[in-house]
């Protein structure tokens, strides 16, 4: 006997219905991830589109030279985008961080910053914490832009110490969570222009890390950074 997949998904919706990441309201049939009215109406960045003043390039002055940047988000707490944020890292939300990097890819495709680019690299979790999570967000963005610029991720980066998480953290106590972190286990002579991926940006902590990594590599092409999100605050 067969039975119609939409009946189906209608009798367990009213059971079970999807609720938006957001804001949780129940989505309607075309809806998915996020409602209409959040996914149109989340604060959006826009760095992209004005290098000299995205915030992300501010945040990182005299630390990292920044030279493109974009997130698809602004980050404030006890917000949707931090609702979207939690689910991603902490709810097997590895499909919508791939989703969004979709959404960031459509626009910066038609940004001149990012024509160059080579390579795409994750910022790597701790292998235990990425076996305990079963995935590394920040990896999952990438494939999402991946899958529109043709632009490849490259997991070069390694994280060599566990830490515990940074959300509770001061900028300083930031800094010195992260400051050893990271190694370089690949050849990069010869790249001109890599991109940092990341989830959230807060301090910018992480990246700096992450450039002196590549520095010490002896990397001296462009760098620039793509977030899912970045903080309207600094801790």
């Amino acid at each position: 006997m067969l039975f119609n997949v939409n009946l189906i998904d209608d009798f367990i919706g009213l059971f079970y219905p999807k609720i938006c990441i957001s804001c949780n309201t129940v989505l309607l049939k075309h809806e998915f991830y996020l409602c209409t009215q959040c996914k149109y109406f989340l604060p959006r960045a826009k760095f992209h589109e004005d290098i000299e003043h995205s915030l992300i390039k501010k945040t990182l002055y005299g630390r990292v030279p920044v030279f493109g940047s974009a997130a698809y988000y602004l980050f404030s707490k006890k917000s949707g985008v931090q609702n979207i944020l939690h689910h991603i890292k902490y709810k097997q939300g590895k499909l919508l961080a791939k989703e969004i990097g979709i959404w960031m890819s459509e626009e910066l495709k038609n940004a001149d910053w990012i024509k160059d680019v080579e390579i795409l690299i994750p910022i790597p979790l701790h292998p235990k914490k990425q076996i305990e999570r079963g995935y590394n967000q920040s990896e999952e963005y990438c494939k999402g832009i991946e899958a529109t610029l043709n632009i490849p991720t490259k997991n070069i980066l390694k994280k060599n110490i566990y830490t515990l998480t940074q959300t509770r953290k001061k900028r300083y106590e930031r800094w010195e969570n992260v400051k050893d972190n990271f190694e370089i286990d690949q050849n990069i002579s010869g790249i001109k222009h890599l991109v940092l991926v990341d989830d959230v940006m807060t301090t910018g902590a992480t990246f700096e890390a992450a450039y002196n990594a590549l520095i010490s590599a002896g990397y001296n092409g462009k760098v620039s950074i793509i977030t899912i999100a970045v903080a309207t605050y600094l801790v």
